[in-house]
């Protein structure tokens, strides 16, 4: 199978050390952490877990070798259904890699319970934050 990514190698998994990324990324850092993702996706059978995100998500990842068997979409009606179903991804261990999508910043409390839940559960996550929509001023 050829993958998007070619350069995403074991190195990056050394890389990744921290099981939860400190910093909340704009959804434009989605591309660039890609062959991250890759390569913790691709090292193991569990779970590639996506809260909100589109269907774009989903392909970029299926594009990058992920199979699609291996990938759980969990859409969430609003951002406290994706802040607490990120929180339980994270917290049930099934997944390699949790990537939520969060139109807000989250409050530093819910980050930190992400990095609490990430760390227990060993599961690397990365939360993406859809920038404000920028309305033209009439």
């Amino acid at each position: 199978m050829k993958y998007n990514y070619p350069h995403a190698t074991r190195d990056l998994v050394a890389e990744a050390v921290a099981f939860c990324d400190d910093s909340t990324l704009n959804n434009d850092d989605f591309s660039q952490m890609m062959p991250r993702i890759q390569s913790l996706a691709l090292r193991t059978t569990q779970w590639v877990t996506v809260i909100g995100g589109s269907r774009a998500i989903v392909q970029q990842l299926v594009d990058a070798g992920v199979s699609r068997g291996k990938i759980r979409w969990v859409a969430g009606r609003d951002a406290d259904q994706r802040e607490w179903a990120t929180e339980q991804a994270l917290l049930a261990g099934t997944s390699s890699v949790v990537l939520s999508f969060l139109d807000h910043y989250s409050s530093p409390r819910v980050h930190q319970r992400f990095k609490m839940a990430s760390k227990v559960s060993q599961t690397h996550s990365f939360v993406f934050r859809t920038p404000p929509s920028q309305s033209p001023l009439h």
